[in-house]
This record gives C-alpha cells, sequence and structure tokens, in this order.
C-alpha cells in the first residue's frame, strides 16, 4: 500500500518538475487563477502590446501599465485569469507585428517570453523552434540578464513576428 501511494506521488511530481512555472493552461473548472498583480500586469503589457494594429477595443488593451494595476487590485485572482485567457483567446484572431518595444527590465522581457511562447502553444500547425519558443522562464531572463537592451527588444519583435506570420487556427 505504501508502496503505491509512494508511486502516485512521485508521479505527481515527476508532472509538476516538467511543467512549465506559472503555465497558464485551462482548467476544468475555467482559467488558472493569477494570484500577483506584478504577474499580471506584465501578462496584461506583453497582450496588450502583441495587439497594437488590432483594434482591439476597451480597457483590457490599454498600453498604460497603471491602469491594469489599479484594475488588478480591485480583481480576484480568479477574474484575473479570466482576463488574461480572454486576451489570449482574443490574439489567436489578430497577431500584430509592429518593430521593437522598449523592455525595461528582465522581469517585463521574461513576462513578454511567457506570453509568446504560450500564445505559440495555443496554435496548432505552425511550428516554433528555438530557444527563443522555450518555455523555461528562468533560461529567458537569464538570457536577458546576459544581453543588451536592444538584443532584449529583437528578441521580441521576432517572436512576436514568427506569431503574426502563423496563419493556422487555434487548438
Amino acid at each position: 500500500m505504501k508502496s503505491a501511494i509512494f508511486a502516485v506521488a512521485l508521479s505527481t511530481l515527476s508532472f509538476l518538475a516538467v511543467t512549465p512555472a506559472g503555465a497558464q493552461v485551462q482548467g476544468s473548472f475555467g482559467a488558472i487563477p493569477i494570484e500577483s498583480c506584478q504577474d499580471y500586469v506584465a501578462r496584461a503589457m506583453s497582450q496588450a502590446q502583441m495587439a497594437t494594429g488590432c483594434s482591439f477595443p476597451g480597457a483590457r488593451w490599454s498600453l498604460d501599465q497603471a491602469s491594469h494595476m489599479n484594475w488588478c487590485k480591485a480583481a480576484s485572482p480568479r477574474d484575473r485569469g479570466r482576463e488574461d485567457e480572454e486576451r489570449r483567446e482574443a490574439l489567436l484572431t489578430c497577431r500584430g507585428d509592429f518593430g521593437a518595444v522598449p523592455i525595461t527590465n528582465c522581469n517585463e522581457y521574461a513576462a513578454r517570453s511567457r506570453s509568446q511562447v504560450e500564445l505559440a502553444q495555443s496554435l496548432d500547425g505552425c511550428t516554433f523552434d528555438g530557444m527563443r519558443w522555450s518555455a523555461n522562464l528562468v533560461q529567458h531572463k537569464n538570457w536577458c540578464n546576459r544581453n543588451a537592451a536592444a538584443r532584449h527588444e529583437f528578441e521580441d519583435a521576432e517572436r512576436r513576428k514568427e506569431l503574426a506570420a502563423c496563419k493556422v487556427n487555434p487548438k
């Protein structure tokens, strides 16, 4: 009996070890809650920047960081997750490519990378290869810390360009 419980626990830990940290997936009861407003705002800004040129209406697509932070502070973690999911679903229909966007720090770079990788994972029929598409946020942050700001913006723009070029249906 103890060995069966140990096997189940070990398989669960193995699954968690290979699942990207902070992975945003659709759960059986809706979007996964987002606990941190810093995390929520980073995702919102990345997604709003990816949507430039898509003409999406509403505050959801604001490029004003403070308005996303104010909304987040009044929202529940579950509402934050739903809002993130709604933006991602909309981005499946329109992925803008509009050149370099300033990135203020490596936390922001990693958050943008995560949003772009999550969107790429939502697309069926396109291949996104290389370290640029790694789901490992630590790798993105470490890379960012070792490279100049111009390289951060270039990589971000290249990911957006590849996403915009993918003209397939979502999974």
